[in-house]
């Protein structure tokens, strides 16, 4: 079964599996998991300590000193060792970090546009049980109160080719698994840890009950290999769960409002037009002075513009530039834009109905049309998206 937009999940699973049974049909001996290299294996003898006549022999500890093998009927020493490979989280979601606990691994990612604990938990119990159902399984038992979901038999099947250790011909192999989903979320609800955990599994040859004995070791790498399968789930539908997030958040902020309050979010009259005339630039805005200004409150500030003073005589806005911060420019569609940080004035003046915005210096010099034109994407777009602009454009 491949498992979304990654079929090495699949790989790592069925050898992880087979692996462990490889280990559990062979000498009887534990095996454990690889975790440095094997240049032990190119080790020489080391000549004892010669000490002169006459010298006392300094102390010596009997710590590492490596007792004599005892006769058995099968001494497996070196490479003869079937040590298996690790298995280690894969982070495929950017920013995630691994926890190491005595009860198991937890894998720890952020989830930008969440706000609440609660919500979070909701959106990823739900996710946890979308995978699931995914996986063609169902849930045995689910607990909201703690966050832990526990699955029914997860069936997978594989043709594993002779050439596998214990495999003399084409051997179609089935197994089943049941596993814990434990879910944690920090109380700023940005955070989100999952844990998995094994409980039972069966496995078939050829239509046929194959004896498997899993020790706590073993159960341990079955989980974190299920953990894989789930983290690249969720990595695949990381940005849904973001868009599903945002969407949850305006549905209930709409929900709460006045009409007279949604009339005046979608209100799309302050909407900017580039002008060039007689080789200058300015912005004209189609709505009236009162308006025009109450939007350009709002939406300077989130383009990196901190008003300073504000002449109403003059209608004279001056203004300081700040690039603001590369996540916040991408909340806003803004990443891409580039002005230089120093004192400007927007002079704002208005007929009636119309409203017109000229840039200058901060010495009252008209901005060259090349740098006017070079803002008016970025103010266009935020002075179009209504009011409340600080929630309306992180949808």
């Amino acid at each position: 079964m491949q498992l979304v937009s990654f079929p090495t999940m699949k790989v790592v699973f069925f050898g992880s599996l087979v692996a462990t049974l490889a280990a559990c049909s062979s000498s009887g001996e534990k095996h454990r998991q690889a975790e440095r290299g094997f240049e032990y294996l190119e080790a020489t003898q080391v000549e004892p300590l010669v000490i002169p006549e006459g010298i006392t022999p300094p102390e010596q500890s009997s710590e590492f000193v490596i007792p004599t093998p005892q006769a058995k009927e099968e001494v497996l020493v070196g490479s003869a060792v079937d040590v298996r490979a690790p298995v280690q989280i894969i982070p495929l979601i950017a920013g995630s970090r691994i926890e190491n606990t005595e009860d198991g691994l937890i894998f720890w990612f952020d989830i930008l546009q969440a706000q609440t604990a609660t919500e979070t938990t909701a959106t990823m119990m739900q996710t946890i049980s979308d995978y699931i159902a995914y996986r063609d399984s169902s849930i045995a038992r689910r607990d909201d109160q703690q966050a832990i979901i526990e699955s029914n038999w997860l069936v997978d099947a594989e043709t594993v080719e002779g050439s596998w250790w214990f495999f003399s011909s084409d051997t179609v192999m089935e197994q089943r698994q049941k596993f814990t989903y434990q879910l944690d979320v920090k109380p700023h609800g940005r955070t989100a840890g999952l844990k998995v955990s094994f409980i039972d599994g069966e496995i078939y040859r050829d239509g046929g009950d194959l004896a498997i004995d899993l020790d706590e070791f073993d159960k341990q790498r079955l989980a974190v290999v299920e953990l894989n399968r789930l983290i690249g789930y969720i990595s695949d539908r990381r940005e849904e769960l973001e868009e599903q997030l945002a969407a949850q958040r305006e549905e209930a902020r709409l929900a709460a409002m006045s009409e007279a309050e949604k009339e005046q979010l979608y209100d799309e009259t302050v909407n900017l037009v580039l002008v060039n005339d007689s080789g200058a630039a300015y912005y004209k805005a189609r709505a009236n002075m009162e308006k025009t200004m109450k939007r350009l409150r709002l939406v300077l500030p989130l383009a990196g513009f901190t008003i300073t003073d504000y002449i109403a005589n003059s209608g004279s806005l001056y203004l300081t530039y700040e690039r603001p911060p590369e996540q916040v420019l991408e909340n806003y569609g803004l990443s891409t834009m580039e002005f230089e940080e120093k004192d400007y004035i927007f002079t704002v003046g208005s007929n009636g109905n119309v409203t017109q915005i000229t840039l200058s210096d901060n010495e009252g010099v008209v901005l060259k049309p090349s740098e006017v034109k070079a803002l008016y994407p970025y103010l266009a777009i935020l002075m179009k998206m209504g009011l409340d602009t600080s929630d309306s454009l992180s949808r």
